[in-house]
């Protein structure tokens, strides 16, 4: 009895699989650069079902590649995180406070003839 047939790692699948990857860490807008990782994901699904038959330099590419992926995204957590602490803080501050006179007090400015 056979076990499970694998297939082999499309090699048009790999070459777009980077298109996109490079294409995503160009992107110097991280909304384009999200859009870009998302479309390389259908590839992602598809190569990571195959059989793991690469040549050692596609992999160490793919490798270094996914690394700078992995930096972006921190980064930009770490951007996001700061930002929504500096949100929360500027929430907090103008919540806490409470003036006893928020207003001078108005004069008039015409005055009344008789």
């Amino acid at each position: 009895m056979r076990g499970p047939v694998m297939k082999r790692i499309d090699d048009r699948d790999v070459r777009r699989f980077q298109e996109l990857t490079q294409a995503a860490l160009s992107e110097p807008e991280n909304g384009a650069f999200i859009e870009k990782l998302l479309q390389r994901e259908k590839l992602s699904a598809g190569i990571s079902r195959c059989a793991p038959v690469m040549a050692h330099k596609t992999a160490g590419r793919l490798y270094s590649e996914e690394m700078q992926v992995i930096e972006r995204l921190e980064a930009e957590r770490s951007q996001l995180l700061a930002e929504i602490e500096r949100y929360a803080r500027s929430e907090k501050a103008m919540r806490s406070y409470r003036s006893q006179f928020p207003l001078p007090p108005i004069r008039p400015f015409f005055e009344k003839k008789d």
